[in-house]
């Protein structure tokens, strides 16, 4: 295993994990059935954790080339 698969592999359990927190803050702290933030949360966690690997990615590529 390189560094670049050990990178995707920490990208991917770190968006789970962002999803999984902010996915349970959603719902207990809305008050509505769990399953209904916790699918929202769950994918807006994933979506923002992998806009800031792209965006920190494309900054470490323009600042090497």
């Amino acid at each position: 295993m390189n560094t670049s698969e050990i990178s995707k592999r920490l990208r991917i359990g770190a968006a789970i994990a962002v999803g999984f927190i902010s996915g349970r803050f959603f719902a207990t702290t809305m008050g509505h059935h769990a399953s209904e933030f916790f699918i929202g949360g769950f994918g807006l966690g994933v979506v923002l954790t992998q806009a800031l690997f792209w965006a920190t990615d494309l900054l470490n590529r323009k600042g090497s080339g």
